[in-house]
């Protein structure tokens, strides 16, 4: 259909451009005889026409540049329309004096004023759809170094946050160790030691299991959506942009995910 569309308006623009130097050479004709005829040396008397149906032509694409830059477009329409009328009274005198000679004259400087302005439109069109074009490719090429510039920022916060869960599960065996080295001694403390030490177990077992469930629904929302954003799936999942990159940064570890073109890809079962 787009094709369809380029030929139909290169075809248009052809007949419309066809037309417009019709009547041009027409009325060019008509002004040059009248021009020798009131004594101009022939040599030169194409001078005349040029300059007056010239003229046309130059301030419609005045027209068409106020336009296109979004500048005032009063004063080129006014001379356009001044001497498409000195134009067309021209060619009437030039005329018999019949009626119909008279109406016959005045069409050349009509049909080349309306036919070049309808070429001009056509141009315009083309002029800012063809930039309409180049934004949206502009637009689309900043997307995507935006989102090479997240993906390394999630990556560069999932290595962070993953270093940081190593030291937590360090820290938190050496203070079991602790624990269980308090326990030994004989002391009244040791029972409200090891009643905090169940405590802290029952809360990582919690965090564990509120992760895996977490990681669960982040692959079945993949599964549904193999092209959601960072932000999408944090949405999904109810977590933060950052825990959600974390989690991919693990799935991806363990296999069981990959991404390439077409989004994420869940491998296997989507049991964590």
């Amino acid at each position: 259909m787009q094709r369809i569309n380029h030929l139909i308006s290169l075809l248009s623009a052809l007949l419309v451009l066809f037309l417009a130097a019709s009547a041009f050479f027409l009325s060019f004709e008509s002004l040059k005889d009248m021009a020798i005829h009131i004594g101009v040396r022939k040599e030169i008397a194409w001078l005349y026409p040029a300059i007056i149906d010239g003229a046309i032509i130059v301030f419609s694409l005045s027209v068409l540049r106020a336009n296109l830059i979004q500048e005032r477009t009063v004063y080129p329409w006014v001379l356009v329309s001044v001497f498409t009328l000195l134009s067309v009274v021209l060619n009437i005198i030039h005329a018999q004096q019949e009626l119909l000679a008279q109406f016959l004259a005045a069409i050349p400087p009509v049909a080349l004023f309306l036919s070049f302005e309808l070429l001009l439109a056509q141009l315009k069109q083309t002029a800012v759809r063809l930039e309409a074009q180049n934004s949206l490719a502009e637009i689309n090429r900043e997307i995507g170094e935006k989102e090479s510039e997240l993906d390394e920022t999630v990556r560069k916060r999932s290595e962070t946050i993953g270093t940081l869960e190593t030291e937590i599960g360090r820290l938190e065996q050496r203070k079991a160790e602790l624990l269980a080295a308090v326990r030994l001694q004989p002391n009244g403390k040791t029972a409200g030691k090891a009643s905090e030490s169940v405590t802290i177990g029952r809360a990582r077992q919690k965090r564990t299991m509120q992760k895996q469930k977490a990681m669960q629904g982040l692959l079945e929302v993949i599964q549904t959506k193999p092209n959601a954003t960072l932000s999408e799936l944090a949405v999904e999942i109810g977590r933060s942009k950052s825990t959600v990159g974390g989690y991919l940064s693990e799935l991806q570890a363990a296999k069981s995910i990959e991404k390439d073109e077409l989004g994420w890809t869940v491998m296997g079962d989507v049991s964590v």
